[in-house]
């Protein structure tokens, strides 16, 4: 039940090159929870996981990110899998190393840059 509204809510969120969807102001609605909104929050959600062996926090972010990854792959043209040959862990390595560099974005922009590094090389057909 939690996949499927962290699902409902990434699918509000997607955006991808080049087709943006957003209000006539070019805005829209993140839906996040609270510790899921910024770069600082993983940041720090990284840095409680390593010191504190806790990683709950962590855990969110990762869920986050494959929701939207999954909404990527549904709402995005010619596309199967927006990670094409990447596992779970070489993205989220991308997404902190963004994280670290940026910890002023927002979440979503971060999980936005990764799609637009992502593209190029995404699986466009099923395997069979």
């Amino acid at each position: 039940m939690v996949i499927h509204r962290l699902l409902a809510a990434v699918l509000l969120t997607c955006v991808i090159a080049p087709v943006l969807a957003s209000d006539a102001g070019k805005k829209f609605r993140v839906k996040a929870i609270d510790a899921v909104e910024s770069c600082r929050g993983l940041n720090k959600a990284l840095a409680k996981a390593k010191q504190q062996d806790d990683w709950g926090d962590l855990y969110g972010f990762s869920l986050y990110t494959m929701g939207y990854l999954t909404a990527v792959n549904r709402l995005t043209a010619n596309t199967y899998d927006i990670a094409g040959k990447k596992n779970t862990k070489t993205l989220m390595v991308w997404v902190e190393n963004y994280c670290a560099a940026h910890p002023d974005d927002r979440f979503d922009y971060a999980l936005y840059q990764l799609t637009l590094e992502l593209h190029p090389d995404r699986a466009v057909v099923a395997p069979n």
